[in-house]
């Protein structure tokens, strides 16, 4: 079954928004019934109108690229094959870049799937089994439905190419992985879930990260911090202060850490140890970015435990440690701050104080390791469904004393005046960086 011929005939009044990307025009819609919003996606006019030369293409452009696999001595990943088709010249002249790229999905069997990972407006996708409907997160209208099913040829090509460019031996013995599929058009991370795990037969998360961070000011207008918080903070990754983000999933901790990131000053060295790689290349300034292969059972030669001890051999001024979320993780993070390594990272977890007695009564780390990482801010994320949207906002933001304990610097709940503040004169890391530039200034007591 081909793309064009999923879009069922629906009445025209329940249309609320259409527009158009690469080739693809996209339509969404609000079924009057049940009132959930519908999304579609269909070859544009243009391409619909050229049918007879798509098909053509197809069968022109398959020969021309397993002639450009078989020549190659590596194995050739989606983006390698997404420049190659926007760069071959010849009889494809007259084609243009996004009708290629286009025919490259349908070959590569991701004809349906392949316009939901171009559409930068997609926040996230769904695949709950390979009976269910795809649905969307959708960044203006929250929540979507869509009419697409992939079949198992579709699946399962689609499951083996995250599979190949990640490395990751996907069976029963190991039946989940959590991988990346980035491209020039889009950068995604990706989980997908088998038997005996699964119930059902098949899972697939996809998240999207988009090309241009959302900024502190741009989170800032959507309410998701306030412009006091979101000062306080720029402050402290400036000063280099290790920043913990915490929070359930989906609550837009890894949107937070990349805006900070942007903060700080250009000449500080910066090392990303990512298991999968959230963060992005934007940054002004020196970044090195490390992608370690994730396994569930934490026994690869490069694993994350291991790469954060030789932290210190790279000579990084700030690290940036992605998700943490093994012991191993854990306690090598901890070793790293207690010799002055600063980081920022994601935590899944509720508040700080919950965070800390899972250190200590999980993991039996000590709090005379813990109070080592001090100066550290902490910053709770929730999230909570307003309909089909969700709304990502900080919670509270907290401190590690001296002494191991946490304080609460600002606080969405107990805050009435909309314009939620930072309680500075409870701050010690303030005070810590009043004392360090009085220091450096040469003014000791």
């Amino acid at each position: 079954m081909r793309l064009y011929d999923l879009v069922k005939i629906q009445d025209p009044s329940s249309l609320i928004d259409s527009y158009e990307f690469q080739c693809y025009q996209t339509t969404i819609r609000k079924n009057s019934t049940s009132s959930i919003v519908e999304y579609s996606v269909n070859y544009n006019k243009k391409v619909l109108r050229e049918l007879t030369n798509f098909n053509a293409y197809e069968r022109q452009l398959k020969d021309v690229i397993k002639e450009f696999i078989l020549n190659s001595e590596d194995f050739v990943t989606l983006d390698c094959l997404i420049s190659f088709v926007s760069n071959i010249e010849d009889k494809f002249s007259d084609i243009s870049i996004s009708l290629r790229i286009a025919v490259l999905l349908r070959i590569l069997n991701m004809e349906r799937i392949g316009p939901l990972l171009i559409d930068d407006q997609i926040d996230e996708i769904y695949l709950d089994s390979s009976q269910s409907y795809v649905y969307i997160d959708h960044v203006q209208y929250g929540r979507c439905s869509t009419q697409i099913r992939l079949n198992k040829q579709e699946i399962d090509s689609f499951i083996s190419r995250i599979t190949l460019e990640n490395d990751f031996n996907l069976n029963r013995e190991n039946p989940t992985m959590k991988g990346e599929l980035i491209t020039k058009l889009f950068h995604t991370r990706i989980t997908i879930d088998i038997p005996p795990l699964l119930v059902d037969d098949i899972h697939l998360d996809i998240r999207k990260f988009h090309p241009n961070n959302l900024q502190l000011r741009d989170l800032v207008k959507i309410g998701s911090l306030t412009k006091i918080q979101g000062k306080f903070l720029k402050e402290m990754i400036k000063n280099l202060i290790s920043i913990s983000i915490i929070g359930p999933p989906n609550s837009g901790k890894t949107t937070l850490q990349n805006a900070l990131i942007e903060y700080l000053p250009s000449h500080f060295r910066l090392l990303s140890v990512e298991d999968v790689l959230e963060s992005t290349n934007l940054r002004k300034g020196n970044q090195i970015r490390f992608r370690l292969g994730y396994d569930p059972k934490d026994t690869r030669t490069y694993s994350k435990a291991m790469e954060i001890q030789k932290l210190l051999h790279r000579s990084p001024d700030y690290v940036n440690l992605g998700e943490l979320s093994t012991e191993s993780n854990f306690i090598a993070f901890l070793n790293v701050l207690s010799v002055g390594i600063p980081s920022i990272q994601t935590i899944h977890g509720r508040d700080p104080n919950y965070l800390l007695l899972r250190l200590q009564d999980i993991y039996k780390i000590p709090v005379s390791l813990i109070k080592t990482s001090f100066p550290h801010i902490f910053i709770e994320m929730d999230t909570i469904w307003n309909k089909s949207f969700r709304n990502r906002f900080v919670v509270r933001i907290a401190e590690l004393t001296t002494e191991g304990t946490i304080v609460i610097l600002s606080d969405r709940e107990r805050d009435d005046t909309g314009n939620i503040g930072i309680n500075k004169d409870n701050s010690t890391s303030l005070e810590f960086l009043e004392y360090r530039k009085h220091e450096s200034l040469g003014h000791y007591d």
